[in-house]
């Protein structure tokens, strides 16, 4: 945590109202300026094991001085402004003992003050593939075995999205994650979460992490080297008619070659690749949002349409 005392109070009241009683609470504290300690040490429970850090020194490595802590048999996350529902632990609990081969369980997740929730897919195979378009748990939501977070630990060069490249590093060594479907979290948003400068870092970060899940496919590298594929996968508003061209053939040729994924999962994946990528070039054009695509189309041309119908299908 850093600064919470809005909501630390309530966040740790949470996990120690937990069903499953079975659990150490380690607090880690990056020198908060504000009364959050105050609040902490307002709480007197034996399972409360708090650290406050000599120095500010960041998010990520917080969370490997937890995982280098955690006696348990398990790791469970969550964030200094979110509120785990009472069955949490005991839910995934029960569905990682159930289901040996899966490491990494999340949930879904309510953000708070709305009905908004995130319905990530559930299944492992499903969620391999989902990891092709972005994170595909909710971070403060899962429970996995420590000595798979001992193992992989985080990456403190990938903050902060340092959850996503956790995840695809996992599901490229075939290592099984899973969601609940229900939702035993309560998810805060809020102006304070992520600076400009983070989010920038946050992009670069996801980028390299999406394009390890795209290396799985057995695609032509000197054709098609890193960056070429980074322009197709997370486009941006400046690509040519030419780039989008390409980028369908590029689209086109994974939808046929080898790959770890489930076939119904990739031609999903691909078709909102091919999307995004069409939305991309469309923007260039500047046309400004997608209720112009249809005027779009009509000023590129029936035959320009007619060949992105053909290399789309």
């Amino acid at each position: 945590m850093y600064n919470a005392e809005a909501f630390i109070g309530e966040s740790i009241k949470s996990i120690l109202d937990q069903t499953e009683s079975d659990f150490e609470l380690l607090i880690i504290d990056d020198c908060s300026t504000d009364s959050s300690i105050e609040i902490i040490r307002s709480f007197k429970d034996s399972r409360i094991i708090f650290h406050k850090k000599k120095r500010n020194s960041g998010y990520t490595e917080s969370l490997n001085w937890g995982i280098d802590q955690a006696r348990g048999e398990y790791i469970a996350r969550m964030d200094a402004d979110d509120v785990s529902l009472p069955q949490r632990f005991e839910k995934q609990l029960l569905f990682l003992e159930q289901n040996q081969h899966v490491a990494m369980c999340g949930t879904d997740a309510r953000v708070e003050g709305s009905n908004l929730m995130f319905k990530y897919p559930t299944e492992p195979k499903a969620i391999e593939a989902h990891l092709l378009l972005g994170s595909s748990l909710i971070h403060p939501s899962i429970i996995g075995k420590t000595e798979i977070f001992k193992l992989f630990k985080y990456d403190l060069a990938k903050e902060p999205a340092e959850d996503y490249d956790l995840f695809t590093r996992l599901a490229a060594r075939g290592i099984q994650l899973a969601n609940l479907e229900e939702p035993l979290l309560i998810y805060r948003v809020h102006t304070n979460q992520i600076s400009k400068v983070q989010n920038q870092k946050q992009i670069g970060s996801a980028q390299q992490s999406m394009l390890r899940m795209f290396s799985l496919f057995d695609y032509d590298r000197m054709q098609y080297p890193d960056e070429t594929v980074l322009s197709y996968i997370w486009p941006t508003r400046s690509i040519n008619w030419g780039q989008l061209k390409a980028g369908l053939i590029f689209f086109e040729q994974l939808k046929n070659s080898k790959h770890p994924f489930t076939k119904k999962e990739v031609l999903k994946v691909l078709r909102i690749k091919r999307y995004n990528l069409f939305k991309a070039y469309v923007w260039q054009k500047d046309f400004g949002t997608i209720k112009a695509s249809f005027l779009a189309l009509r000023l590129l041309g029936l035959s320009h349409w007619r060949q992105i119908l053909k290399l789309s299908q």
